[in-house]
């Protein structure tokens, strides 16, 4: 296989696999606040440091229509808010990513990311769902489920990127 063949599988593969864990994830009951661990971001973080920001976008913005179509809920609000979450938590990790790589890791770039996807979700819940200044009062629990996602995802996407580099090597 030639260098760009090899690689345009590798990203199928991660955007085949982000796509099975968003799906499996969202037939997980809601608990807490519509909080979801938000597990399929490990492979967009991970693809942003494997690859850049333009093979993470195609992975997260891919994973987000993929995984919606595959659960039905595409062009719903639940679609919307995976859309608007995923992709300011994308460009914010891309940021964070460029700008702080010498003082940030894979953990405080994922808590940048996670704190960003909570914020875009809550504002577009209050313009698409709610309308009532009220929704903003969930701010302080979604930032505490932010810092608990975005270590862990942090952590995992840690993992990955390691285990892949190696694997790959």
């Amino acid at each position: 296989m030639t260098g760009g063949v090899r690689e345009l599988a590798r990203l199928a593969l991660l955007l085949a696999l982000a796509t099975v864990i968003h799906t499996v994830e969202a037939f997980i009951p809601v608990t807490f606040v519509w909080f979801r661990f938000g597990f399929a971001n490990i492979i967009g973080l991970s693809t942003l440091y494997l690859f850049g920001f333009r093979d993470a976008a195609f992975v997260t913005i891919g994973r987000i229509f993929l995984g919606s179509l595959a659960t039905g809920l595409f062009g719903s609000p639940a679609f919307l808010l995976s859309l608007s979450g995923g992709t300011c938590a994308l460009l914010t990790m891309a940021l964070v990513f460029r700008y702080g790589s010498g003082i940030f890791s894979e953990i405080g770039v994922s808590l940048a990311g996670a704190t960003a996807h909570n914020l875009a979700q809550l504002v577009t819940a209050y313009f698409v769902l709610i309308r009532s200044e009220g929704i903003f009062l969930l701010l302080p629990v979604m930032m505490l489920t932010a810092v608990g996602t975005g270590l862990l995802n942090g952590l995992a996407a840690r993992f990955f990127v390691k285990h892949f580099r190696i694997f790959n090597a």
